[in-house]
C-alpha cells in the first residue's frame, strides 16, 4: 500500500510538471472572422514597434519580432530579441483564436576592454509568461 501511495504521488508530480511545461499561450477574440482579424493584426503590427518578418494570409501565420531594450545605459551588455509566431484560427463559432509562440534570442556584448565582439545566443522557444504577457495585452487592448 505504501508503494502504491508513493507511485501515485510521483505520477501526480510528473503530470503537474508536464502540464506546466506545455502551457499554451493564446488570445481569443469574440465574433470576428479569422481573415479580417489577420488583416487587423497585420495592420496593428505595422503601425507599432513590432517588425513583421513574414505574413501568409492563406495559412493565417504572422511572424514578427521586437527588440526589448530596457537598459538606460549607453553601453548595453545584453539585448533581448523576441520573435513571435502567431497562428490565427477559427474558434468553433466563438470568433478567432490567436495562438502565440515566442523564441528568445540575445545579443551579448563582451565586457572586456580589448574585445568588442557581439555574441548571438538563440535561447529557443520560451514558455515564460513575461515574454507573452506584453504581446497578449497589446493585442487585447487594440483588437477588442
Amino acid at each position: 500500500m505504501k508503494k502504491l501511495k508513493s507511485l501515485v504521488f510521483i505520477l501526480l508530480i510528473g503530470i503537474g510538471i508536464c502540464s506546466a511545461q506545455t502551457e499554451n499561450h493564446f488570445v481569443d477574440l469574440p465574433s470576428t472572422d479569422p481573415k479580417t482579424t489577420f488583416e487587423n493584426v497585420l495592420q496593428l503590427f505595422l503601425s507599432s514597434d513590432y517588425f513583421v518578418l513574414s505574413a501568409d494570409k492563406g495559412s493565417g501565420l504572422i511572424q514578427c519580432k521586437i527588440v526589448k531594450d530596457d537598459s538606460k545605459v549607453f553601453t548595453k551588455l545584453k539585448v533581448e530579441i523576441l520573435e513571435y509566431n502567431l497562428l490565427l484560427r477559427e474558434n468553433k463559432d466563438k470568433g478567432t483564436r490567436i495562438y502565440i509562440q515566442a523564441n528568445l534570442k540575445q545579443k551579448i556584448r563582451s565586457a572586456s576592454v580589448n574585445n568588442d565582439g557581439v555574441y548571438n545566443d538563440d535561447v529557443g522557444v520560451t514558455k515564460k509568461p513575461k515574454y507573452y504577457e506584453p504581446l497578449i495585452t497589446f493585442l487585447k487592448s487594440n483588437l477588442n
